[in-house]
């Protein structure tokens, strides 16, 4: 499942939880401790500060997926249909996963709100110094096709060659920025982020089952998942909107 998921290069995922008991869990975030002291006298002792870490409430969630097949169609389908069908349940759980990965992505403070008509390379520019110094770590650009027809024949947009891409949908560089088209991004709306920004804590391994009715004579597959999404770190993320 999670090689399915788009954004999983990006992503922690976190399978420390799995089988333990609990709807609920409380998930830290780290504070940043400040920098190092200095210049320090021979003999004095260093202040002494706390690790401070808030927690979130994280909700565990369950999706899931069914489909069924008749006989008849397993027979005398064209193809190989029960294969479709476990091809297409692990599609359509992913897809849901990444929707609320990038649901949570939203929820990130920094914000940067533009003026122009459309997200161009200025806008682009302006966002990134949301993170202040802190751009010396890979970035990735999500935007909606719409805004990569216009930032793709900007000058300061560098196409990615073949095998380099990171994640899916990767297409280029602007400004150091790796740019990903994603169609959950809609349009007028963009976001910068850094990976490890967004966690994914698996609470139990995917569940595949199969039944069959046999009054019917129709075969049942089934999967769920129990998951959770969190955006760890705040200022990881940069949301361009209006």
């Amino acid at each position: 499942l999670p090689h399915a998921i788009k954004l999983a290069p990006l992503v922690d995922i976190d399978n420390t939880l799995v089988g333990r008991p609990g709807s609920t869990l409380t998930l830290p975030k780290y504070q940043y401790i400040g920098d190092a002291q200095g210049p320090i006298g021979e003999g004095v002792a260093m202040e002494k500060v706390a690790l401070n870490a808030g927690t979130e409430d994280v909700k565990v969630q369950k999706a899931g997926k069914a489909i069924e097949i008749t006989d008849e169609a397993i027979l005398c389908g064209y193809g190989d249909p029960v294969n479709e069908i476990g091809r297409q349940l692990l599609i359509a759980m992913a897809n849901k996963i990444e929707a609320d990965l990038f649901a949570e992505m939203a929820t990130g403070s920094l914000v940067h709100n533009y003026e122009e008509e459309k997200i161009n390379k200025d806008v682009i520019a302006d966002a990134i110094v949301k993170f202040g110094e802190d751009i010396d770590e890979p970035m990735y650009l999500f935007i909606n096709a719409e805004e990569y027809a216009a930032i793709r024949k900007d000058d300061a947009f560098v196409h990615v060659a073949n095998g380099e891409a990171v994640i899916s949908g990767q297409v280029g560089m602007i400004y150091g920025c790796n740019v990903v088209v994603a169609n959950r991004v809609e349009a007028g709306k963009a976001f910068i982020m850094k990976q490890g920004a967004l966690a994914l804590v698996m609470k139990r391994n995917v569940m595949v089952e199969a039944d069959r009715n046999i009054l019917a004579g129709t075969n049942v597959f089934a999967c769920n998942e129990h998951y959770a999404v969190q955006l760890r770190y705040d200022d990881r993320v940069v949301r361009i909107e209006k």
